[in-house]
């Protein structure tokens, strides 16, 4: 099943758009900058089994996020990207990478909230390669779309791949692995040198939700969430209620839905809450009795672009956000008890 982009938290507001950009013959030579120290034919594992690159692929359509950021730090232009709304600037591409974005080389297509893009309208990009590494589609979509062109598919989990995992597994089917290990070293040493400025992220343990205070409940992301995983490299655990959380789901979802009747399932030294704009913790009676809203270290992120950035991990996208949450987070974790 398709996740529904920071679902449950942008269901109602990632609207359908329409596909836009050039025509699907454009960019016949956008990926000219693959191969290098890749060796062809690669093979790349993933949920469904494998598939075989045989050559550089010259025409990359992608699917899910992130993958469009770290093909345009590789140097790799796509023909075709989804086109995003929540958190996205006007054009519809993320504020981070718009360095990368050229209308006349990429055409956005329709990226539904729900579902998975229409298999037609890519297929009419003449994709030669389809990278979908943070995806969440069946075995049936996945065939359907193997019809088209070769796709690498996300390895394990829907919506649970690494962001190193995915930068390499992007690498070696564009025969740059050693440029994508370099980003990998990069955003690494970026996280541990916040790690060493910020002593005081050690230890706390941190909950990541998203509050849905209409529905009177709570999404909570699990460990496996890349969301969760950029904040534990910076020193922060996993609270234990979310572990708890985290042990006892059977459907292998990347978060766990809980009433705000039972917020102490996540209390946490930190809190961070994907919110509406204007939302204060205090409107909830519920969510006012937790230890982390009463000393402070609740955080309520209100700004789309920034909750799109934490929620898109890769080696773009998070030094961008990095330097507008750490503010936050430094404040928060002071104050936490």
């Amino acid at each position: 099943m398709k996740r529904t982009r920071l679902v449950p938290l942008v269901a109602a507001t990632a609207a359908v758009a329409l596909v836009a950009g050039c025509s699907s013959d454009s960019g016949s030579d956008t990926a000219s900058g693959t191969s290098a120290d890749g060796a062809f034919p690669v093979t790349i594992e993933h949920t469904f089994g494998s598939t075989e690159i045989p050559s550089a692929p010259e025409r990359i359509v992608t699917m899910g996020w992130n993958a469009q950021d770290i093909l345009g730090a590789l140097g790799v232009t796509p023909v075709g990207q989804p086109r995003y709304t929540y958190g996205a600037d006007e054009n519809g591409v993320m504020p981070w990478a718009q360095e990368f974005y050229d209308a006349d080389a990429t055409t956005l297509y329709e990226d539904p909230a729900a579902g998975d893009p229409d298999v037609e309208a890519l297929a009419a990009l003449g994709p030669d390669l389809v990278l979908a590494p943070y995806e969440g589609f069946s075995q049936t979509y996945y065939d359907t779309l193997s019809g088209v062109a070769p796709v690498v598919a996300y390895p394990g989990g829907a919506w649970q791949t690494t962001w190193q995992e995915q930068t390499t597994m992007i690498g070696e089917a564009v025969g740059k692995p050693t440029e994508a290990q370099d980003l990998i070293d990069g955003l690494g040493e970026r996280l541990a040198a916040e790690a060493e400025a910020n002593p005081e992220f050690a230890g706390k343990t941190i909950a990541v939700v998203n509050l849905d205070t209409d529905g009177g409940q709570a999404n909570v992301y699990l460990p496996t969430d890349p969301r969760v995983q950029v904040l534990n490299e910076m020193g922060f655990v996993n609270a234990p209620g979310v572990t708890a959380l985290a042990d006892a789901d059977t459907t292998g979802s990347f978060f766990s839905t809980v009433s705000l009747e039972n917020v102490q399932s996540f209390d946490a030294d930190v809190v961070v809450a994907f919110t509406p704009e204007g939302f204060t913790f205090d409107s909830v009676p519920a969510l006012a009795t937790l230890p982390a809203v009463r000393s402070g270290s609740a955080i309520a992120m209100t700004d789309e672009q920034v909750i799109a950035g934490l929620s898109n991990v890769n080696p773009v996208s998070t030094p961008w956000v990095l330097e507008r949450i750490l503010p936050q987070l430094k404040d928060a974790a002071g104050k936490a008890a």
